[in-house]
């Protein structure tokens, strides 16, 4: 699983005939799977799709129209399989895409946009910022802040009033109008500002029949009020609140299935709070006992243990497993450090600086550096040392960092921890990551030298389209010299290659930093921009290039895109 299928949306097994169509052709094709993303899709042998391609799929059930572009194709015994990747608005039905799966998507992928919700005549939004939940609002009138307060006792029915005259003298919103005549005091006001946001979300979760659409779009700045709130959190206690056993028992996996802990700390580490129940179910999940088994454990009522357990799964702390397969477990110090009780967590001076010590060197440091192992380390002292490394940089434990910046650069940090473990615990893929690394001619006298021999050797490996080693021996060469435009260049290119879109952007700006007139460099931003859903940025930077080269070819195809 590459990285970034690993850190986003969650995808579906679901196989149906669809009907796809390139341009004026129509192929016969089927679904093999789906996610928030995309499709994959196994079409006709004789089709003649390729990477590029823009294609339009309906698919029945379930229910997605959509245009996309083919990101990879491959040929095997069973015919042409190809990955489409949605162009546009991100959209589906709560009972195609768990409301869970979307919101942990759009965080792990940093989205900015508002997250619309409706049932029938129910109409609620989530305001996200670079993947966080920061506002929410509704249409119904319970879920006013006034209604809210006045449900739970916190303002009497002439205090709810005398708000309302208020709000209609002042054109101020309630909250407001309430501090203003002395019913609140303003600290209490964001409190409880919280409070009705959390509600709104929480409210989602019991919700069956509905759909949703994601709008990506920088979010109003004098309207909505910022807070930070935890996906994890409110996606374990939203699901602590539907009372429908039918519903909890048929989304459930099979009762026979091993409870176990999540093996991905990116899962393990997020933001949550659990309450007594969740503890307690936790401490059965050891890889051992069943679902059916851990309910009875844990001597809960049976709806309640099922419930939490649901809510674990959605949550993603938890996995299951066949009971026949031997299941892995994590270290002891990981389950004692879910277990216990989380207190305000902030970012010391002395820790910021070690992250941007570290952002400013990972890749360099090599996957057994930034680990902290030996190039000998056995697998469970790579295990460990992944663990360790992951419980420092993971995002969610640095999760109120109002620095967005940092917090990026925690994710730059965190996937390639989690990089460097899934290469180096692969036996096969360990051994070719030390063959690749341990190119060191011994006649080079100066870091230039190195990084231009690696620069030669990233060549040959794409040339044969091994985007990995490329990648590895790009990143290199432009480690020990950044000075070089074109090192920069061709490690961006090669993440195109693996679709790691957002680090290549940052790699051909530092090649644009050295080279600004560079029209090749410009088009192939504006290429990456495309994949990255911003059309009015990529067509900025095709216009760059035509600027300085009118017949540049890739620009000019570019341009046709986007116009």
């Amino acid at each position: 699983m590459s990285s970034k299928e690993r850190r986003r949306y969650r995808r579906y097994t679901k196989t149906t005939d669809i009907d796809l169509k390139c341009g004026s052709k129509h192929f016969k094709a089927k679904m093999l799977d789906y996610s928030m993303s995309g499709v994959r899709v196994e079409v006709e042998d004789s089709a003649q799709l390729k990477e590029g391609d823009i294609v339009d799929l309906i698919i029945r059930d379930p229910d997605i129209s959509a245009t996309g572009g083919v990101v990879w194709s491959m040929k095997d015994s069973s015919g042409l399989k190809i990955g489409i990747e949605h162009i546009g608005q991100m959209k589906g039905l709560l009972k195609d895409f768990r409301l869970a799966d979307t919101l942990i998507g759009l965080q792990r992928s940093q989205k900015t946009g508002i997250l619309t919700v409706e049932s029938g005549d129910i109409v609620k939004k989530i305001y996200i910022k670079n993947g966080d939940m920061i506002f929410s609002a509704s249409n119904r009138k319970e879920d006013r802040l006034g209604d809210l307060l006045l449900k739970e006792g916190r303002i009497t029915i002439e205090q709810y009033d005398h708000s309302v005259d208020e709000m209609k003298k002042t054109k101020q919103r309630q909250g407001a109008a309430l501090v203003n005549l002395g019913y609140l005091q303003l600290q209490e006001l964001i409190t409880l500002v919280r409070h009705q946001v959390e509600e709104i979300i929480l409210s989602l979760f019991s919700i069956e029949e509905g759909r949703f659409a994601f709008e990506e779009r920088p979010l109003p700045t004098d309207e909505v009020i910022t807070l930070k709130l935890s996906a994890a959190n409110l996606i374990y206690y939203g699901i602590k609140r539907i009372n429908n056993f039918r519903r909890i028992i048929t989304e459930l996996p099979s009762l026979d299935n091993v409870l176990c802990f999540s093996l991905e700390p990116l899962d393990l580490f997020q933001d949550i709070r659990l309450d007594e129940s969740g503890k307690q179910i936790l401490s059965f999940a050891d890889g051992k006992n069943s679902i059916q088994e851990v309910v009875a454990m844990s001597q809960m009522n049976n709806f309640e243990a099922l419930k939490t357990i649901y809510a674990l799964l959605n949550a993603r702390v938890v996995d299951i497993t066949a009971g026949s397969k031997p299941y892995c477990t994590i270290p002891k110090q990981v389950v004692e450090e879910i277990l216990k009780e989380k207190g305000e967590r902030t970012i010391t001076i002395p820790l910021k600086e070690e992250i941007e010590e570290m952002h400013n060197k990972y890749e360099g440091l090599g996957y057994y550096g930034v680990l902290g192992v030996k190039n000998l380390a056995a697998i469970h002292e790579i295990k460990s040392a992944y663990y360790k490394a992951a419980k420092k940089y993971h995002p969610d434990m640095h999760f109120h960092l109002e620095d967005d910046v940092l917090k990026g650069k925690l994710n730059d940090i965190f996937t390639y921890v989690y990089e460097a473990y899934a290469t180096l615990s692969n036996p096969q893929s360990r051994k070719e990551y030390d063959k690749i690394t341990a190119l060191k001619p011994a006649k080079l006298i100066s870091q230039s030298d190195k990084a231009r021999a690696l620069f030669e050797e990233g060549n040959i490996q794409l040339r044969k389209n091994n985007y990995p080693e490329a990648e590895l021996l790009f990143g290199q060469a432009a480690y020990f010299d950044g000075t070089i435009h074109e090192y920069h260049y061709y490690y961006g290119l090669t993440l195109m290659k693996l679709n790691k879109f957002k680090h290549a952007e940052k790699a051909i700006n530092r090649a644009l930093k050295f080279d600004p007139k560079n029209a090749g460099y410009l088009a192939k931003l504006g290429f990456v921009y495309l994949e990255l859903n911003l059309p009015i940025k990529a067509k900025a930077f095709f216009r760059q290039a035509l600027e300085i080269s009118p017949d540049h070819a890739s620009a000019s195809e570019g341009m046709r895109k986007v116009t």
